[in-house]
Parts: C-alpha cells; sequence; structure tokens
C-alpha cells in the first residue's frame, strides 16, 4: 500500500523552504528576470539551508523530499528552482554513482559557504534531439578520454566550477566529469531566451577535451544513465507544479475581487470551472510526480512514470500558465502582475530536455 500522507519532518522541511521562499526568494524574482542574472547572494543563502548538502549525505538522500523543496522553491521563482536542480542532479549523480574518490571529491567541495553552480549537461544543439542520439562523444585516449562535441541551455554555465557531461561512449552513453577550465571547453555567451532569463542559459564546447580515466562516472564500472534521466524529469516536473501552484494561488484571491458586471469574476460559471480545472491539473501534476519520486526511492523502474511525469507537467503547466494570464485580462500581460512572466517561464521551462530534467 502506498501511503502519501507527508511524515512531521517532511512536513516541516516544506514550512521551513515555503517561508524561505515568500520572504526572500519570491520578492527577488522580477528583479532576476529584468537583470538576466541570479542574485549572489539568495544563492548563498539557499546554499546555507543545506539542500543540496544533505542529499549528497548516505542517511538523507530521499528522492521525495528533494520534490517536496523543488516545488516549494519554483512556487517562487522557477529560475531559482532550476539552478538548484540543476547542482542537485550533478551531486546526485555522482552521489548514487560515482567512484569512493568521486564520492570523497564531491563531499569537499561541497564544504564551501557559497553556492556552487553545478550542471547535468545532457541537451544538444541540434534539431529533434534525443538522449538515444547523442553526437558529443568521448573515445579512449591513453590513460584517459578525449571528448568531442557541444551541448545546449546548460544552466549558470558561464559560473560552474565542472559538468557532468552525458556523451555517446562505445556501444552506449557514459557520464563524464569535466572541470570548466578544461583546455578545449569553450562556454558561449548566454543565449536570449523568452524565460528563465537568470538562468543565463549557454551553449558549452567540447573541442578534443582530453579528460583523465578518472573523470568517468563510476570509473570502469560505468553508471546508469536511464536513472539519471528519470530523476532528473521527476525534479523538472517538480519544478513546474509549483509554477503551476503559483499562478492558481495567484489567480484565485484575483477572482473573488475583481468585479465584472455587478458580480466577481469567480462567480461566473466559465471562469469558475477554468479555475477548478487549474486546480485539478495541478494536483495530478503532484500525485503524478510524488509517486515516479517514490519509486525511485525505493528502487523500483520509474522510467515510465518519471516519463509521464515530465510530458504531463511540460503540457499542463503551459494552459495553466495561459488560463491564468487570460483570467487577469490586460492586467495579465503588464508586468504589475507577474502572470507575464510566469508564462514566459512556463513555456522555457517545459522545453528544457537536458537541463535539470532530461
Amino acid at each position: 500500500m502506498i501511503d502519501f500522507e507527508l511524515t512531521e519532518d517532511q512536513k516541516a522541511v516544506c514550512e521551513m523552504v515555503r517561508d524561505f521562499t515568500a520572504n526572500e526568494v519570491a520578492p527577488l524574482a522580477r528583479s532576476q528576470d529584468t537583470a538576466g542574472e541570479l542574485d549572489s547572494a539568495l544563492m548563498d543563502a539557499i546554499w546555507q539551508l543545506e539542500i543540496v548538502q544533505s542529499q549528497c549525505e548516505p542517511d538523507g538522500r530521499s528522492a521525495f523530499l528533494a520534490g517536496l523543496v523543488l516545488e516549494e522553491l519554483a512556487a517562487g521563482d522557477a529560475s531559482v528552482a532550476t539552478a538548484v536542480a540543476s547542482t542537485m542532479a550533478y551531486c546526485l549523480a555522482i552521489t548514487d554513482h560515482g567512484t569512493s574518490d568521486q564520492r570523497q571529491a564531491l563531499q569537499e567541495s561541497l564544504k564551501a559557504p557559497g553556492f556552487q553552480a553545478l550542471s547535468l549537461a545532457v541537451m544538444e544543439p541540434s534539431f529533434g534531439f534525443s538522449i538515444g542520439g547523442l553526437k558529443t562523444e568521448a573515445v579512449a585516449s591513453g590513460a584517459g578520454f578525449r571528448l568531442q562535441g557541444a551541448k545546449s541551455m546548460v544552466p549558470l554555465a558561464s559560473r560552474c566550477r565542472s559538468f557532468l557531461v552525458v556523451a555517446r561512449y562505445q556501444e552506449g552513453e557514459a557520464a563524464f566529469i569535466v572541470p570548466a577550465d578544461a583546455a578545449g571547453v569553450l562556454v558561449r555567451e548566454p543565449c536570449q531566451t523568452v524565460g528563465l532569463r537568470p538562468l543565463e542559459l549557454s551553449e558549452v564546447v567540447f573541442d578534443n577535451v582530453g579528460i583523465p580515466q578518472g573523470a568517468m562516472l563510476g570509473g570502469s564500472n560505468g553508471s546508469n544513465i536511464q536513472s539519471i534521466i528519470d530523476a532528473s524529469r521527476t525534479a523538472q516536473a517538480c519544478i513546474m507544479t509549483g509554477l503551476s501552484a503559483a499562478v492558481l494561488n495567484h489567480v484565485v484571491p484575483y477572482v473573488k475581487e475583481r468585479i465584472v458586471h455587478g458580480t466577481p469574476l469567480a462567480q461566473k460559471q466559465s471562469v469558475a470551472f477554468r479555475v477548478a480545472d487549474i486546480r485539478i491539473d495541478t494536483e495530478a501534476m503532484r500525485w503524478m510526480n510524488w509517486r515516479s519520486a517514490w519509486e525511485i526511492e525505493t528502487g523500483q523502474n520509474p522510467t515510465r512514470l518519471s516519463a509521464l511525469s515530465y510530458s504531463f507537467a511540460g503540457e499542463k503547466t503551459m494552459k495553466i500558465a495561459d488560463e491564468g494570464l487570460q483570467m487577469f485580462g490586460g492586467h495579465g500581460f503588464v508586468q504589475e502582475h507577474p502572470l507575464e512572466m510566469w508564462y514566459r517561464n512556463a513555456r522555457a521551462i517545459s522545453v528544457l530536455e537536458g537541463v535539470a530534467g532530461i
């Protein structure tokens, strides 16, 4: 029997992150979007919460709790949540699949006082990209490997200390830990994107990059790339759920207070039904995410459900953001309200196959 009643510890963590998000994250969302960069002090404050670090401890790993935290952060700012998820994806891949030396090196880096920008790099700049058709390739060379290819839409690429690059290797795929300052690594200028502007999404080129034998995730045993993809998809779906919840929480008070032709909008049947649909879809996303995270945490095969969660959330989040904007009428198109920003972020986040969720 599956019981998704949150434990007292989980409720306490959610409440803590929710309060932090309301007081620290949400108030900076607009200014970060306008500036096109994340506030360093805010990200350092999030790092001090040890959200990522606790997930990398032997007794702290919980895919379910990680999903809860990302949803709460995304309700304040999807860009902030995606930045945290990007670093988390990198760290958890090494925690779950890395060698003892790789895990030890990661633990040392997590002791840094400020936010560590790290990224799982999967998506490539080619039409019709899919994980089964990677063009980035690693080949054995002497006592190490040579990496050739490019990755696109990498969050905070210019700030990243290291990348975990998924590439074609022999007859399958493997992941490689590549320092950002390695010879042959080129981070291009950030893309001008419709949404998620503070993430400074960039293309990263790997031009015949030489990396040592110990850079392959999992060493000679390799790693389970599909499980990394499953966890990333679930995380991204949780972020989209948080964004959808933010739209719902903003729309409900407005339609109750907005008077049109003598009655509140909420009393008009067509509007009430649309608000109900937003609530239904958001709850459906949440339950799918929780089931997927539960399967990950209990060691089952979450591939099918994580893909469904990601696909469903991508479709419904865009629809919810559009409905929210429509209900605000002309107010939805101006920066006085966050609807237009959420709409742009929903459009961007729903196609980020490969940033924090593949």
